[in-house]
């Protein structure tokens, strides 16, 4: 009983451990693949299997000391890390006091100032920012959509607006997620933003992925609904994660 409980134990605290390491941090990991609304009924599970691991190390104390007692300091750990994962479930999709800036007044000049140039092309005033945490940027919004993080603009979506100036998306350092959706893009070539790593430029008349090449590290890419012949140029990216050319005249 006592090594079925340590075997258990120790199975529970590497898949654990696994899961709030490399399992967060690496985007094709298998954690990454798990459906989110899975994440409590698993880490509900993980938790009953360590109280059994538990019982069966109490239950086999008296025949196997050492294993037991290893055992139970694998299960002690475990749970311990078992609380910081579901502290991070928990904290999922929740903004942190001061995580996020909610107006420009911190905004960095240069940043600013390439905005506001940015939506007077689209018609568009920084009033008419819509301010979001980065899982709300897949959104519309009336005017556009923006995350700003301590002063510097993390994540821009536009979307039926013109954005006849892609150059001064390479004025954001910190820019990583960028939406540009139906907006009437044809060439790609001005956005030299080597920074990005989710581009949306679905709904427009690109015909040429080469043209994306301003943005080698791009991890999830979506091009659907465009003028695509075919998928040339997507080796281009080479940290591509996930991607999506649906809609095009070469997929159909």
């Amino acid at each position: 009983m006592a090594y079925k409980s340590l075997l258990l134990s120790i199975l529970l605290t590497f898949i654990l451990g696994y899961a709030i390491t490399i399992g967060i941090t690496t985007p094709n990991s298998l954690i990454k693949k798990i459906p989110e609304w899975a994440a409590f009924p698993l880490l509900g599970l993980i938790f009953l299997l360590y109280l059994l691991a538990g019982w069966w190390a109490i239950k086999g104390f008296g025949d196997h000391k050492i294993a037991a007692l290893i055992s139970m300091g694998f299960c002690i750990l475990g749970i311990g890390l078992y609380a910081v994962g579901f502290a991070m479930e928990m904290g999922s999709g929740k903004a942190k006091p001061g995580q996020y800036d909610y107006d420009f007044s911190q905004l960095d000049a240069t940043e600013k100032d390439a905005i506001t140039q940015i939506t007077a092309n689209a018609g568009l005033t920084l009033q008419d920012a819509t301010f979001s945490e980065h899982w709300h940027m897949k959104e519309n919004a009336e005017g556009f959509r923006t995350c700003v993080q301590k002063g510097h603009v993390k994540a821009l979506r536009f979307s039926g607006k013109k954005i006849p100036d892609l150059s001064l998306f390479s004025r954001f350092p910190q820019l990583g997620d960028l939406y540009l959706v139906d907006c009437g893009l044809t060439d790609m070539s001005d956005l030299q933003a080597p920074q990005i790593k989710r581009l949306d430029v679905s709904n427009n008349r690109i015909t040429d992925l080469k043209t994306l090449r301003g943005c080698p590290n791009v991890a999830w890419l979506f091009v659907q609904n465009n003028h695509l012949q075919s998928d040339a140029g997507i080796e281009l990216f080479t940290k591509l994660v996930s991607q999506d050319l649906s809609g095009n005249p070469f997929s159909k």
